[in-house]
């Protein structure tokens, strides 16, 4: 894929998409207006993973959908380099997953393989092993059938995760589908997850980049505020009729993140890698920055500030992760810096 001034707006979005992120793990609107929030981050923050998945697919796969291409250096980089990072990543959140009692009870092993497979070693990190895992799913599935069939295919297991998310209570009423799900929950807390959320995004993603004739600009943003609109009107539905086991996958997601991620793309802008590792950086950091902030608010006193308010306690959890985001990409460019020294 072309680098340098095509993906600027993606690149600033990335932050956006992390902010979202953090937003999702500290309701910032709760004492506001628990209505907003919902829509929030129950709604509109849920571009914020989808839009990850796509960027892998856009930048990864393409060169497997087109020809035979066999050269499984990039797949096999790609996994290494989430590997090492969610490897990274669950050393840091090891100490509070364990005070916090992740591990306790039940069959131990049986926990630690769902979660490293499935559900995260921490509660935000669920999405690495996605990734991975959908990732092998879209692979595998082009190198077996056209590129059509894996559309569908992704789209299949998509809808079978939606009924296990937010359509979970409509499946509810069909005793042998209960069953069904109930059964995979024993395996997996959610069906968002590399199995069935990841890969439509993922293919998504992929086939962006391989259109041949870009969809017109103002397409796109019609087609976004509509999406938008029917998400809105969607999360609704399944908010007042209780439908909903989980909140991550809606069916107009797919449509809003198509003509979001198209916009993005046309948009332009010099290309940053300082901004794609702050957002990494920001994902990765902001939970420890939840519970350093609920333990600096109670150790001075001014939980009901920076707790209770969840408007602050948002705004100081950003301003921790950023500025710790901004530290360790300093840190990191000044190590390459030397090394090449």
């Amino acid at each position: 894929m072309s680098t340098g001034k095509e993906y600027g707006v993606i690149d600033r979005f990335r932050v956006a998409a992390a902010i979202l992120i953090v937003g999702i793990h500290t309701y910032p609107l709760m004492s506001v207006s628990e209505v907003a929030n919902f829509y929030l981050i129950h709604v509109f923050g849920r571009v914020a993973v989808p839009f990850f998945l796509m960027v892998t697919g856009y930048f990864l796969l393409p060169r497997y959908f087109r020809g035979n291409n066999s050269d499984a250096q990039p797949l096999l980089k790609f996994i290494k380099k989430t590997g090492l990072v969610y490897v990274l990543a669950t050393l840091l959140y090891l100490p509070i997953s364990i005070y916090a009692g992740h591990y306790d009870g039940g069959n131990l092993l049986a926990t630690i393989a769902r979660n490293i497979v499935f559900d995260g070693t921490f509660y935000h990190l669920w999405y690495l092993p996605a990734s991975i895992i959908g990732v092998l799913i879209v692979y595998a599935l082009r190198r077996m059938f056209p590129q059509l069939a894996v559309i569908i295919i992704a789209c299949v297991l998509y809808i079978i995760g939606l009924f296990g998310d937010n359509y979970y209570y409509l499946a509810y009423e069909v005793s042998v589908i209960r069953q069904g799900y109930d059964l995979g929950f024993r395996v997996f807390s959610y069906t968002r997850n590399g199995l069935f959320y990841a890969p439509i995004f993922i293919v998504m993603g992929a086939s962006i980049a391989m259109l041949k004739t870009r969809v017109k600009t103002w397409v796109c943003v019609v087609g976004l505020v509509v999406s938008l609109f029917l998400m809105m009107i969607e999360g609704y539905v399944l908010r007042h009729f209780a439908l909903s086991r989980h909140s991550s996958m809606y069916i107009a997601l797919l449509p809003c993140m198509f003509f979001l991620f198209n916009t993005l793309r046309d948009a332009g802008g010099m290309s940053s890698a300082v901004l794609r590792n702050i957002s990494m950086w920001i994902f990765i950091l902001h939970p420890l920055f939840i519970v350093v902030v609920r333990g600096l608010a109670r150790g001075v006193g001014l939980t009901g500030l920076l707790v209770d308010n969840s408007v602050m306690h948002f705004l100081a959890v950003c301003m921790l992760t950023v500025v710790a985001s901004g530290v360790c990409v300093y840190i990191q460019y000044r190590y390459k810096g030397r090394a090449k020294v």
